[in-house]
């Protein structure tokens, strides 16, 4: 309870912020799946998902992460480069970065789900 007391030690204590994204992107919080598993393909989209146009892939963590902001529209420049960075992380690490990379044809979990 202490965290939540004083959520700028997030900010102030390196070993607390790795910890808390590593929470964030391991966790699921309904109705989304934890980043994590989208990214794996462990969450499979169910017919409502599909419906919002929701696929298991690296756009989907986007969506779980920034939905609202980014997602259901034209790409935005900060989602333009963060795909890039990923695909250049994926050759560097010898693997391809899978379909579904971006999120402008889904919708955010908030609007539809």
């Amino acid at each position: 309870m202490e965290l939540l007391n004083n959520p700028q030690r997030v900010a102030q204590e390196g070993k607390l912020a790795f910890q808390t994204a590593l929470w964030f992107w391991m966790t699921p919080q309904s109705p989304k799946p934890s980043c994590h598993d989208a990214i794996t393909g462990i969450w499979e989209p169910s017919s409502a998902d599909t419906g919002c146009g929701r696929d298991a892939g690296f756009g989907a963590t986007i969506n779980i992460i920034n939905g609202g902001i980014e997602c259901g529209k034209a790409a935005m420049t900060k989602t333009y480069h963060r795909v890039e960075g990923y695909k250049v992380f994926a050759e560097e690490l010898g693997t391809t970065p899978g379909d579904y990379l971006t999120c402008e044809s889904q919708k955010s979990f908030a609007s539809c789900n």
